[in-house]
């Protein structure tokens, strides 16, 4: 995992990217840092030990900063946190484990991570409250809705703001009439090389989210068929993740 390598990648990227965030989400997007693991599958089960004692750590020693884990079912696994500005990169994640282990026990945690991948990667996504539609209020961790579905849709820079519109009347369409699918959506941000908005829908199960497609499709009607077929026109290629999220490898700090 190399968190220090990370660390000061993300310092000396973090200032070009507060830059670039697109005008139409600057004003109400949470910016979130992913790191991303791509483990082996034999592993599984000894990563997971290791992330689970990571966790562990971390609530044990009340850090202050924490983060969701989804485990996709391609074995990656992604750490979600949020970032609040540069600043945030700048700090040890982790400085109440480390003084209490000391450098060199707490560097083996990380040793014991690198034993189960050869590849991992690091990015910057915007989760916008404006183009999202979650009628409850925003979260990225809905009560009792561990799986996910994630859609990433890629576009062509020169088209982003087109695709933000479409956006918008998706978010009109579904409000207006009242869908029962509730999502989020993110822009990608810095670490990512292409241009895509992710459409991250949560439910409980992947029988429950297929019933509330199906459901949906219909919902919307020709209306939504026409405008997603719009959205198609723009676009390069679709991306779909399926996964869940794991509480037990993720740390919540108490408030």
């Amino acid at each position: 995992m190399e968190m220090r390598t990370i660390k000061k990648l993300l310092t000396l990227i973090c200032g070009f990217f507060l830059i670039c965030i697109t005008t139409a989400t600057a004003q109400d997007a949470q910016t979130y840092w992913f790191h991303v693991d791509y483990v082996y599958p034999s592993k599984v089960a000894s990563y997971e030990a290791v992330a689970k004692n990571l966790a562990d750590l971390a609530k044990e020693n009340q850090e202050e900063r924490g983060w969701a884990t989804f485990a996709a079912d391609d074995y990656r696994y992604f750490y979600i946190s949020p970032i609040a500005g540069m600043e945030d990169l700048g700090k040890n994640p982790f400085p109440k484990i480390s003084e209490k282990l000391g450098e060199e026990k707490f560097g083996e945690i990380f040793r014991e991570f690198d034993n189960h991948y050869d590849k991992h990667n690091d990015f910057l996504l915007s989760l916008s409250s404006t183009l999202s539609y979650m009628p409850d209020g925003i979260t990225i961790t809905p009560e009792g809705k561990n799986y996910r579905r994630n859609t990433l849709y890629y576009f062509k820079p020169k088209d982003m703001a087109k695709v933000i519109e479409i956006a918008k009347a998706f978010k009109e369409l579904y409000t207006e009439k009242g869908s029962k699918i509730h999502y989020r959506i993110y822009l990608s941000g810095f670490g990512n090389p292409e241009s895509y908005l992710m459409v991250a829908i949560a439910a409980e199960n992947a029988a429950e989210y297929a019933k509330m497609a199906a459901e949906n499709t219909a919902l919307l009607g020709e209306e939504g068929k026409k405008l997603f077929a719009e959205l198609q026109s723009h676009l390069m290629k679709v991306e779909r993740m399926s996964g869940n999220m794991r509480p037990d490898l993720s740390y919540s700090p108490e408030k």
